[in-house]
């Protein structure tokens, strides 16, 4: 879908900042010695948010090498091994976020114990936990993600609607809330509603690839073969690095289904 202030008390005092304001603002707050760190993880929440998680994880590497025990960059790590199903490197980072030395805020003490329990077994339900996240930061979309994404493990479908549908009451113009909402209404077998959603996040982010990408999943599953291949061919054509083996696969597709070759029209 990544360096260090000469004084540590220079360092101290921006950690209190930091999470001051979070406070302030109603948000989760992030901890780290390093504003260096923060910016690159900030940068890899922004490729998360795109579903570029090599370029997301590009950054939270940078974040690690300017602060070891940054742990919200540890924990992102993390999960992102158990999205690419890397339970090895998984294990490595929960383990780092875990044992991470530095001073925690409320949130991130409640993070930590949620993926201490994942470490056993990366299907534990630790959805309590994020129930507490959003119960204490009701207008911060990412105590919703972090919701989203335990009750993805325990393949809480439903649970995962309920959240997505809290979150666009805080933030209705969040592209990827519609992304995860059309997959989690095929996976409903609301097609209707999926379309919907997968419509309104190409509205509002016409160009990034991956809303071309996912309108094609959709198609995808729809069999609409011929149309599944423009949608990944619009992705590809905003970056070569998308779309194009799943636009050969639907082409394959449209084929065996209607005994013809696809016309191909160059957009």
């Amino acid at each position: 879908m990544k360096k260090v202030f000469v004084l540590i008390l220079l360092s101290g005092l921006a950690l209190i900042s930091w999470s001051q304001q979070s406070a302030k603002e109603g948000k989760m707050a992030v901890t780290t010695v390093s504003g260096t760190a923060r910016g690159f993880y900030t940068e890899a929440l922004k490729w998360f948010d795109k579903v570029d998680l090599n370029k997301g994880r590009d950054q939270l590497i940078k974040a690690l090498d300017e602060d070891q025990d940054f742990f919200m960059a540890n924990y992102q790590m993390a999960l992102y091994y158990i999205w690419t199903d890397n339970f090895e490197k998984f294990s490595e980072y929960a383990k780092n976020a875990v044992n991470c030395k530095a001073g925690l805020s409320q949130a991130e003490e409640l993070l930590r114990s949620a993926i201490n329990k994942l470490r056993t077994n990366p299907q534990t339900d630790v959805t309590e936990t994020g129930k507490k996240l959003v119960d204490m930061y009701p207008g911060d979309i990412n105590a919703y993600n972090n919701l989203i994404y335990f009750q993805s493990f325990i393949n809480d479908t439903q649970g995962q609607l309920v959240t997505l549908n809290q979150a666009l009451k805080v933030d209705h113009n969040q592209p990827s809330l519609y992304n995860q909402l059309g997959y989690v209404y095929m996976q409903l077998k609301q097609n209707e509603k999926a379309e919907t959603a997968f419509d309104k996040y190409i509205e509002l982010d016409p160009k990034n690839p991956n809303v071309y990408d996912s309108k094609g999943d959709f198609f995808i599953n729809m069999k609409e073969y011929k149309k599944a291949y423009e949608s990944y061919m619009k992705a590809h054509l905003i970056d070569t690095a998308w779309g194009y083996e799943k636009a050969q696969k639907a082409k394959q597709l449209y084929e065996m289904a209607e005994g013809k070759k696809l016309d191909i029209i160059l957009m």
